[in-house]
Formats: C-alpha cells, structure tokens, sequence
C-alpha cells in the first residue's frame, strides 16, 4: 500500500487507487503520512484541524476523521486500516518510509544532489526518478493547516532544487534535452533563485541566443532591484560578463530544445 502527497492526495497499490473525499481527513492523513512510523500525537492534530476554533469534541471529531480514513485504507488494501494505530497519546501511519512518495521523493533527491559533480550519469537517472513521482501541488487538497502548509512549501522547494540539479547535469554534461519554455517559466515565476535564471542564461546562449541571456540578466536585475532591493549575486555576474565575452568555458550550443 502506497500514499501519495505529491499531488492529489491518495491510497494505492498497483491495482487500486483510493482517493479521500473528505478534506478534513486528507489533512490528518497528510500530517501522518509526512511522518510514517512516528506518532503525531491528538493536540498536534486536533491543532492542524481547528486552530482557529475552540471545540468541546475534537477529539470525538478527529477519531471520525480516522475511521474515513481506515475505511478509505482498508478499501484498497484489505485490512489496511490496521496500519493506522491508536497509541496512548496520538496516532501512528505503521508503514514503511519508502511507502510515501514525499519520502522516496527527497531520498532520490538528496541522493542525486550528493552526485551532480561527481557521477553525473548516476545523479541524472536519480533526479528523473525523483521528478516523476510529482503528480500536481504538494499536498494540494490539505493546506488549510499551519503543518501542512508548511511541509507543502518545503517540498516544493525540494522539487525546485532538484529541477535545477537535473537541469545542470543537462547542459553540463550533456545529458536529456532541457525544455526552454518550461525553464523560461520557471525563472520568471521564480525570480528570487537566481540559480535558476543562471540556468536559464546558459539554455539560451547554448542555443545562441547569446541577445536573448543578457536580456534575461538584465530583467532579472530589475526586478531584484525593484522587488528586493538587492543586485544580482556574484556568480550570476560573472556569468553576465562571461556570456558577453563568449567565454570559452561556457561550452557550445548542444542538446537544447528549440522553442520560445
């Protein structure tokens, strides 16, 4: 039995996916499926669920929660519910770590980042992995609670590192095709990395775009300014100057797609 939280939030094995109705019951199984093996104890829950209200019966309304979310267990997997166990303080998702995609998720990532310089090849295989366990927005039907939101926004971190980890090993080691337009979007919406505008000065001068990557250095230069009050880092900089010069160390154009 799997769970899912990259995306819509759901119970599967390879012959059933289950999909949780209430929203309610998705926080509470997001919340222990972050933390497979571990008990999240009834204040921390009963807080994700209703910290802005003061209610006599949460507990009574949050053991409702579990027993859908049994229910939804055991309905893919029979006797699955078991797997969600009452302790004396709270409750405990008893499955294995590799059972949640979150967890798989950031090992294959931290994994492959360690391996980027070192085995690009290994750290490629790794990273696409990682990459395509994501199915839509982390945790995307339980963001009502602090936790979740919280454990959302780090992950969509994680995910955005690992994109441009993998990017990296594209241009630098040849490896994959990089897809301009995808890249192009990420860099706007994302304008605070500069890692990734760097990636994305770099995916347009390999193409020889060389107008095109300065351009980008510019905008993004205005809009630090503009936004943060800060100029672009040092090696965003020296990227600049190096695309200007059309360093030798920037390599030639290869493996890019074409596209606007």
């Amino acid at each position: 039995m799997q769970f899912g939280v990259l995306g819509p939030l759901e119970i599967s094995t390879a012959e059933k996916k289950q999909p949780l109705a209430s929203r309610r019951a998705g926080m509470v199984l997001a919340l222990l499926a972050l933390s497979p093996g571990r008990v999240i104890s009834f204040e921390q829950l009963i807080d994700e669920l209703w910290a802005d209200r003061n209610m006599a019966n949460a507990r009574n309304a949050l053991h409702a929660h579990i027993v859908r979310i049994r229910r939804a267990m055991s309905a893919t997997c029979p006797g699955g519910g078991k797997r969600l166990r009452t302790t004396r303080n709270g409750y405990v998702l008893d499955v294995p770590a590799d059972a949640v995609d979150a967890v798989r998720f950031s090992s294959l990532a931290d994994s492959g980042h360690e391996l980027v310089t070192d085995d690009p090849a290994a750290a490629y295989r790794l990273l696409v992995e990682a990459l395509s366990l994501w199915r839509g927005p982390a945790l995307m039907e339980a963001r009502d609670g602090v936790r979740c939101r919280i454990s959302a926004a780090d992950l969509e971190e994680c995910r955005l590192t690992a994109y441009e980890d993998l990017t990296e090993i594209r241009l630098s080691a040849g490896l994959g095709r990089v897809a301009i337009p995808e890249l192009r979007q990420l860099a706007e919406r994302h304008m605070e990395r500069e890692r990734l505008t760097e990636l994305f000065m770099l995916a347009l001068y390999r193409e020889g775009r060389q107008s095109e990557a300065l351009a980008v250095f510019h905008e993004a230069r205005r809009r630090l300014a503009d936004g943060l009050g800060v100029e672009p880092g040092r090696s965003m900089r020296r990227l600049h100057q190096a695309i200007l010069q059309q360093a030798e160390v920037l390599g030639e154009p290869r493996g890019v797609t074409q596209g606007c």
